[in-house]
């Protein structure tokens, strides 16, 4: 086998493995609420085996996200929301590190502080903590990401509203997992806004309560994605074959 080819068969069944990882983390995500699929991104590729016979296919060249909008999915929670438009929640931990996500599986800690799942703070719009009275009787969230609180006397009383943020790449994002992006140079730096915020980029943008965003997977390109791989490892194993064989013979000639 040439070292062309050793380096073509490598090089080529690392990037079928990697795409068989994002398919399978996609999958095993369908039902995961504001997951974003991630993106194959292929490129015709042509190599030359030993006796100059030529095999192509479609190779992994980078991956991506999808950030197009999933399906609402309506709960009796009223501390869960979801995003319709653009804009992402922001959330941060408790040493200060700053995270954004479109999952809004939220609640109420024992601390009646707002938070996600992994415990990480929801950010108001003056970008602190949403920590509710505790003599409060009920709460509601409205398109604006107001939330007003309801007491015993049946007052109604502003509390806060939620912040979103926006890039102006969201494709440069880092997905640090568990649904959770981080800013980078490439996406720019976090534009802070609120949902029907007149003048911003979340202008259009509007906030559910009571609702989580659905995975936007779509598992029939999954599939293509799958089969376009299978094809990739079976240009990689003909070429791949086709090269013992001629070194083979070469051998047997040289003997």
């Amino acid at each position: 086998m040439s070292l062309s080819t050793i380096r073509f068969t490598g090089s080529s069944l690392r990037n079928v493995q990697d795409g068989l990882g994002v398919i399978s983390d996609n999958i095993s995500n369908v039902s995961t609420h504001g997951f974003k699929e991630r993106l194959l991104n292929f490129e015709n590729v042509q190599t030359n085996t030993m006796d100059g016979t030529s095999y192509s296919g479609s190779f992994l060249v980078s991956t991506g996200t999808d950030f197009s909008q999933g399906g609402l999915e309506f709960t009796d929670n009223n501390a869960n929301m979801a995003i319709t438009g653009n804009g992402f929640f922001a959330v941060q931990n408790a040493t200060g590190e700053m995270f954004f996500t479109r999952t809004g599986n939220f609640n109420i800690d024992s601390e009646s502080n707002l938070v996600d799942v992994n415990g990480n703070y929801v950010l108001s719009s003056g970008g602190g903590r949403i920590t509710f009275p505790e003599d409060m009787t009920s709460f509601g969230i409205n398109p604006a990401g107001e939330i007003l609180i309801q007491f015993a006397n049946d007052d109604s009383v502003f509390l806060d509203q939620v912040q979103l943020a926006d890039f102006a790449n969201p494709e440069g994002l880092t997905n640090i997992g568990s649904n959770l992006f981080t800013q980078t140079a490439s996406s720019g730096n976090a534009i802070f806004s609120t949902a029907l915020q007149a003048g911003s980029s979340t202008a259009s943008s509007r906030i559910s309560s009571g609702a989580l965003e659905r995975s936007n997977v779509d598992l029939s390109d999954e599939l293509v994605d799958l089969m376009t791989l299978q094809r990739s490892y079976q240009a990689i194993s003909r070429a791949t074959t086709t090269s013992d064989e001629m070194l083979d013979t070469t051998i047997g000639l040289i003997r």
